[in-house]
């Protein structure tokens, strides 16, 4: 009877640790964002003197899915410098410029000074030949069938 209970137990165990590894295996192989191809601010980069630093990112919902081929990323939201304050420029979704990276908003404290650079695109420095330049489009959502006759 001891031993029946001891298998009873073990097999239990068994099977939350399957169910676990199927949750975590579901998890995984659901649809995942993809962002824009990201790198470090270029060295011709110039900052701009900003009096104090930005406030936390905003929290962003994403409408955007890769199903069905969906050729656009995601490019997060940032704050930007507007000469007396920081303004919020919404996250959206892009086609990503080919051979391009995009380099993150970044602050750099010195001694005396704030620098802020500024977001933006540029040449992938390891593709040959570099792109002459890197424009960030918007993706447009795909049109729907509004208005479209019943059938």
């Amino acid at each position: 009877m001891m031993g029946w209970r001891r298998q009873s137990r073990a097999l239990a165990s068994d099977g939350l640790a399957r169910l676990a590894l199927c949750v975590v295996l579901a998890a995984c192989a659901g649809p995942r964002l993809v962002t824009a191809p990201s790198g470090p601010q270029p060295t011709q980069a110039v900052p701009e003197s900003v009096d104090y630093p930005p406030p936390p990112a905003k929290i962003e919902e994403i409408p955007l899915s890769h199903r069905s081929g969906n050729p656009c990323v995601w490019r997060d939201g940032y704050w930007d410098w507007t000469g007396r304050r920081w303004e919020w420029q919404a996250g959206r979704a892009v086609l990503a410029p080919k051979g391009c990276r995009f380099a993150d908003p970044k602050l750099v404290w010195s001694a005396d000074s704030l620098s802020f650079y500024r977001p933006a695109w540029y040449p992938d420095p390891e593709q040959t030949p570099a792109p002459k330049q890197c424009l960030e489009v918007a993706c447009i959502p795909a049109a729907s069938n509004v208005g479209a006759a019943a059938p």
